[in-house]
């Protein structure tokens, strides 16, 4: 029987010369050529090189295509590339083929939806750390290859990091981990809550150098919900002060474990224990008869202890400053102990976030608490206005820059330190409370810093910052630009001031004329994408030239943002960046979906 040109062409039976003549004939023929299994490695390196995709496409599934041409083509066709089934003989003769890969075909390879296990293997071999980070993340990596790729990650964070971020590690592959990786990664996995004990131990076992790295290291595995008592009692041996709070905030405390707590120094001291919300009242009810003086002073100043507990507590002289600091105390309790003598009792009582402010009126009647009076959110304005001016004759500089600051600070004192107390203008100068007039005085002062506060200053005036906005030092001109209540006119006339680009395009009040001369600057057009003043037209121009950039990180954000224009999206969905290509394509069909 005679069989024609396209029989022939896929007759596994036809001669290769013959196959050689029929490859020239015709494009189709030549794409079924490319795809006989009798077709020679030489004449498939020829087809190789042809104009026609397909043919090429045909080439890189051929088991006869030699490895050259395979790894060529690979480039073109990574999708395909793993669909030829001589790749497995070939890496019994090639156990590292993937480090003959060049750089960039690897990366496109890599990024495959699948990739046999094998060549994941041989690629941890890799020493190019974006390679490492690929194959680490890969679902499919074994662990032998995350064993070696663990070892790599010694002076790397962002590989360790890789592999510690995945959840099926094995106990084998996190000590590996450990010894090798760096500080960031340790603290990584003290403080991921999943981590098992065993490993948390190996962890805080582990020589960290950097002081300031073991204490944090520590805190996360004292946070950490898997972390077991028996691995908490031995971090407390030795722990900081910085450690123990960590501890002592814990919800699982036995009660073993919260005496010895509040036994421990540095704890008692900084009340650390009464910080823990997670304590029952009925444990504390328990404590409150301990026999250690320190436990009973932890379960008073504790805000869930029982009322009952903390009045007949009130009685013992012992127990009394720690009631004063209980934000749960009673109003009639906290009265009785305003009228203690003792000055560390009516301080405590002062800073009690709870203490209304009749008995913060009775304890202004002292000056020795008048700044945590005047703090104080419950003071009554009558009370604090009296003791803001009592503090404002304060010999200290300290003091007088704390009334200087204060919200509440009356507009007289402001006024007359403007004047006559350099010393303290830089703060009054700050101050909303500080009249227009006074500002419009200080505007013009001779310090920098007193300008920069003035026009920082949500009282000043646009004459004040229009003044400001003109002065001869950058940092003032900078403030007046940084500053959300200045005029979009003079926002707009402050445009043409390089220096002060980057301070308008953050400003929410720049308006849409200054922002489309602030989004020719490449360091600029970011804020003024997503600046609130940025007309649709403008955002999505930018969005364009983002589509086009040579960076990669321009084109994610074009592919992934709400306003790119449809048209952009198609071409994006081409990207040579798969990631890129993915969010293009899920930013379509979210519009199309909610167009529906």
């Amino acid at each position: 029987m005679h069989l024609n040109s396209e029989q022939l062409a896929v007759d596994e039976n036809t001669p290769s010369d013959k196959l050689r003549i029929l490859a020239s004939e015709s494009v189709e023929i030549a794409r079924l050529v490319a795809a006989n299994l009798r077709a020679e490695p030489k004449l498939l390196e020829e087809l190789a090189v042809l104009e026609d995709a397909e043919t090429r496409k045909n080439v890189i599934l051929n088991p006869n295509t030699p490895r050259d041409i395979l790894i060529k083509l690979a480039e073109e066709f990574p999708d395909y590339f793993f669909q030829n089934s001589v790749l497995e003989l070939l890496l019994l003769e090639k156990p590292l083929l993937p480090l003959e890969i060049p750089f960039w075909t690897l990366l496109k390879l890599l990024k495959q939806d699948y990739i046999p296990i094998w060549f994941l293997s041989a690629a941890a071999s890799h020493t190019n750390t974006e390679i490492l980070e690929i194959v680490a993340t890969n679902p499919h990596t074994p662990e032998t290859a995350l064993l070696e790729i663990a070892v790599k990650s010694k002076h790397n964070d962002s590989l360790g990091l890789c592999i510690a971020h995945r959840k099926d590690l094995s106990e084998k592959v996190l000590r590996k981990l450990i010894e090798n990786s760096t500080t960031l990664v340790r603290l990584y996995l003290a403080a991921y809550p999943k981590t098992p004990s065993p490993i948390l131990e190996k962890i805080l076992e582990f020589p960290e150098k950097n002081w300031n790295s073991r204490i944090e290291i520590q805190k996360a595995i004292a946070r950490n919900c898997n972390t077991s008592i028996g691995l908490l009692e031995k971090l407390l041996e030795k722990a900081h002060a910085k450690v123990k709070r960590v501890i002592s905030l814990r919800s699982n405390l036995p009660k073993y474990l919260i005496v010895q707590l509040a036994l421990d120094y540095r704890v008692h001291a900084m009340r650390f224990l009464a910080q823990n919300s997670s304590i029952p009242s009925q444990l504390l009810v328990e404590l409150a008869g301990h026999s250690e003086l320190k436990v009973r002073q932890m379960v008073v100043s504790h805000p869930n202890t029982p009322v009952g507990v903390i009045i007949q507590a009130v009685k013992n002289p012992d127990l009394r400053l720690f009631i004063a600091e209980n934000s749960s105390t009673p109003v009639d309790v906290l009265q009785e102990l305003a009228e203690d003598s003792r000055g560390d009792i009516q301080k405590a009582i002062a800073q009690n976030p709870t203490t209304p402010g009749f008995i913060l009126s009775e304890l202004a009647r002292n000056p020795l608490h008048d700044i945590l009076v005047a703090r104080h959110p419950n003071t009554p304005e009558e009370t604090r206005e009296r003791v803001l001016w009592r503090l404002a004759f304060n010999e200290q500089l300290s003091v007088r820059k704390f009334v200087a600051q204060h919200n509440h600070a009356p507009p007289q004192i402001l006024v007359q330190w403007a004047r006559n107390s350099p010393e303290v203008r830089p703060w009054v100068a700050k101050n909303p409370n500080t009249p227009v007039h006074i500002l419009e005085e200080l505007a013009l002062n001779p310090s920098i810093q007193v300008r920069i506060n003035v026009a920082k200053n949500p009282n000043s005036s646009n004459t004040i910052l229009e003044r400001l906005a003109k002065d001869w030092y950058s940092e003032v001109r900078q403030a007046v630009a940084s500053n959300s209540l200045t005029s979009p006119k003079i926002l707009a006339e402050l445009v043409k001031d390089w220096h002060l680009r980057l301070f308008l395009a953050k400003n929410p009040g720049t308006p849409a004329s200054a922002l489309e001369h602030l989004a020719q600057f490449p360091s600029c057009d970011r804020f003024v994408l997503e600046h609130p003043n940025t007309p649709l037209q403008l955002r999505q121009r930018l969005l364009t030239d983002y589509a086009k950039s040579a960076d990669s990180s321009e084109r994610l954000l074009a592919a992934k943002h709400p306003d790119t224009p449809f048209e952009v999206l198609e071409i994006l969905v081409n990207d040579k960046e798969p990631d890129i290509s993915k969010l293009a394509i899920r930013n379509l069909d979210k519009r199309w979906n909610s167009s529906v």
